[in-house]
């Protein structure tokens, strides 16, 4: 027993024994959250206050949840099998496997991809005669999934929906809803919400689990949405035993529906509740959190608490000042090849703030010959060949599928044509049936498609059945290898691909065999269908590989719960970082402060920061640098200016020098022009004359969005209609 509590500060032996009744645990960055959640696991299996399966603990990523669990089993000296440590979705597709008959699903239900629902929701829009030009299948997605999010029903939105927009939405949400079920599948968000509606209405199946479950326990819980939050309050018993574990400073998913306040509100959630803050920082180093703590400070959104650190001193964050996007690609690597002989590769990472900064720092790496891993890039799961045997593999697992099977049903080519298809297609939906059970009818009923379509399309339900027949008889990786030779994927490849593609593909195909292989080793009795239920909840950074030395490029929020010895933040603009669609909009403004902590605060010894003064993004050539490094005390920072133009000075928006946004409009001399950073919105109404630098004069006929964000529609004489951001145009109002 000592050994869980001896190495412990005081906050954190605290955490670990108070085993009854809720708990809140404010964790600071470095704090040693995963080690207080472990030891607190192990305190209440050793203490014998719960069996093993009496303990639930969900977290946001699959590599967190295996951490927790190798840690508890090390500790305890022994694998814990019956342990439910997992994602929240993982547990919810768990639960809905063994419950969802309730609600009417069967336990073979394919989880769909972002990939699998975007082509659903094509086939939604297609099918309502929506125009894709307004309905953007990724945009009605975002909306049906914000709602899903709030825990509202496709009836729920139909019947709040206001003006056409929303009421097309709700029609191609409603539709979207009964094709997932035609196709007996659930979308991510389905999950969470499905668990929680079935919970919710079947009383019986909640007190069951309400009494199975005695202590929960949740880590990152700054970053749960409403619909989490609904989760966990279905599963707290009488014995209100939850602890959970975050930091409201760490909260940055705001924009898939995380709710801060359910960290801020939590006491008022559950009555009674302590508080302990973790604030020992053992991480970075005194000057990297000195800094970290005089950004985050702005924002008021925050509990009260001052973290501290043991490792005193430490070097100056650097701030590298440059001309361009090249520039401060070429930049940072030269540090990245100066530092490499003292730090590995695997111990640095450049964050920035969206996937597309990646281009020129993979330009510099690819040139110098230095190994790198891009986190966030196209998931080895999205890669075409393994998509391809997935859907075989989902198909098999569940043959309502008609997304894996229309993907799939001609693939490797077997001389079925567009027409046959699209007479199956007609036939599928006279018949009220999937795709496959269609294919299956008896020949008479499939005349129309001609009889080599008959043909080849009983070779391929008759490949599918034998391996449905195989699926729980033969292991999974034995099926895997099976069904790529006779599918003769690996021959089909090679005949369609040139060789060095062709090579990476099978190359992709092996490594995919191997992770097979290797989930079988360690879950021999695991079914096809639990095997494809894991994988299709990884997440980018479940791919992230440590252990290799190569140098990580990825996204600020790919890198929560990580940490390096050297971090690189570059891109640090406004407009960019913070993103410009966030500027005057507090909340946003506070969470893009809070992205900013987290990637410094992934710094053990050392932090650049970059920013350049020239980066085109939607016609923007100049920049000004981001207000976080104004925020940043001067003393902290040590500054290398490699501009030749430094017209551009550190601002911050509370002490730029007055502008035009300070002025009346009218006193302004129309020839000369306003920069719309500086300039009201009015004067960019509809039916405004103004001037572009480039274009010439052009009338306003449209404007979205507001403030940083707003888009304009001009017509310019002699080149039509252009679409600009006019806070980049540097437009000039004429009349």
């Amino acid at each position: 027993m000592s050994r869980l509590l001896d190495d412990l500060n005081d906050a954190q032996r605290e955490a670990v024994q108070t085993t009854e009744g809720p708990l809140l645990i404010i964790a600071g960055a470095g704090s040693g959250k995963t080690r207080v959640l472990t030891r607190r696991l192990a305190y209440i299996l050793t203490r014998r206050l719960a069996q093993p399966h009496e303990i639930l603990a969900v977290t946001f990523t699959n590599k967190a949840a295996g951490e927790m669990k190798e840690r508890v089993a090390a500790l305890l000296g022994g694998a814990m099998m019956d342990m439910n440590v997992s994602t929240f979705h993982s547990f919810c597709a768990r639960f809905l496997r063994r419950e969802g008959g309730a609600i009417g699903y069967g336990g073979d239900f394919t989880i769909f991809d972002a990939a699998d629902s975007e082509t659903l929701m094509k086939s939604c829009i297609k099918a309502l005669n929506l125009p894709v030009s307004q309905f953007a299948p990724k945009a009605q997605l975002r909306k049906v999934s914000n709602a899903k999010n709030r825990f509202q029903s496709a009836e729920g939105f139909a019947r709040s929906a206001g003006g056409y927009f929303e009421q097309r939405t709700a029609q191609l949400y409603s539709l979207y809803q009964a094709r997932l079920r035609e196709c007996n599948a659930m979308d991510f968000d389905d999950l969470l919400l499905n668990t929680v509606a079935l919970l919710q209405q079947h009383s019986e199946i909640g007190e069951r689990y309400r009494s199975r479950f005695r202590y929960l326990l949740v880590d990152e819980y700054q970053d749960t949405n409403h619909v989490q939050y609904l989760l966990l309050k279905s599963l707290v018993g009488p014995h209100r035993n939850i602890c959970v574990v975050g930091d409201e400073d760490q909260s940055i998913y705001g924009w898939r529906g995380a709710d801060i306040r359910n960290i801020l509100d939590f006491e008022h959630d559950f009555p009674g509740a302590k508080v302990i803050k973790l604030e020992m920082n053992y991480r970075s180093t005194d000057v990297i959190l000195a800094a970290a703590s005089a950004v985050i400070a702005h924002n008021v959104a925050r509990k009260d608490k001052v973290l501290r650190t043991t490792r005193r001193g430490g070097e100056k964050i650097s701030l590298l000042l440059v001309d361009s996007a090249e520039e401060e690609a070429e930049r940072v690597i030269d540090l990245v090849v100066r530092d490499r002989s003292r730090t590995p590769l695997s111990e640095m990472v450049i964050l920035y703030r969206t996937n597309a900064q990646s281009r020129a720092f993979e330009e510099q790496l690819r040139r110098r010959a230095i190994p790198y891993q891009i986190v966030g890039g196209i998931s080895f799961y999205q890669r075409k060949e393994i998509k391809d045997l997935l859907a075989y593999l989902k198909l098999i697992v569940n043959p309502k599928d008609d997304i894996s099977f229309g993907r799939i049903v001609n693939y490797p080519k077997r001389g079925l044509g567009d027409k046959s298809l699209a007479d199956l297609g007609e036939l599928t939906a006279r018949e009220g049936k999937s795709l496959y059970e269609t294919a299956t009818l008896p020949d008479p009923d499939l005349s129309g498609l001609g009889a080599r379509a008959v043909r080849q399309l009983r070779s391929f339900t008759a490949l599918i059945e034998r391996y449905r027949e195989q699926q729980d008889a033969v292991s999974t990786d034995l099926l895997v290898g099976d069904l790529i030779r006779d599918l003769g994927l690996l021959e089909a490849i090679r005949a369609e691909e040139e060789e060095i593609v062709a090579a990476t593909r099978i190359e992709n195909l092996e490594a995919f065999i191997g992770g097979v292989a290797d989930y079988t080793r360690h879950r021999p009795h695991a079914t096809l269908a639990e095997y494809l239920a894991e994988i299709s909840l990884f997440t980018d950074i479940d791919e992230y590989n440590e252990s290799e030395d190569k140098l990580a490029l990825m996204s600020v929020h790919s890198a929560k719960g990580l940490e390096f010895d050297t971090v690189f933040i570059v891109g640090l603009e406004e407009g960019l970082f913070p993103l410009a669609r966030t500027v005057g909009e507090e909340m946003e403004l506070e969470e893009e402060r809070r992205l900013f902590y987290v990637g410094s605060t992934r710094a053990r010894h050392k932090l650049y920061l970059a920013s350049a003064t020239a980066r085109f993004r939607f016609g923007q050539s100049v920049s000004i640098p981001s207000r976080f490094i104004k925020e940043v005390p001067d003393h902290l920072i040590e500054r290398t200016d490699f501009r030749t133009n430094r017209h551009y000075e550190l601002v911050s928006a509370g002490d730029r020098p007055a502008t035009a946004r300070d002025l009346p409009l009218g006193r302004l001399p129309a020839e000369e022009g306003v920069h719309y950073e500086y300039e009201e919105e009015e004067a960019l109404r509809v039916g405004r004359l103004v001037r572009h630098p480039t274009f010439g004069r052009g009338k306003v006929l449209k404007v979205e969005g507001r403030g940083e964000s707003l888009m304009l529609e001009i017509h310019f004489q002699g080149l039509g209609v252009k679409r600009v951001m006019a806070k980049y145009a540097r437009l000039t109002v004429i009349g």
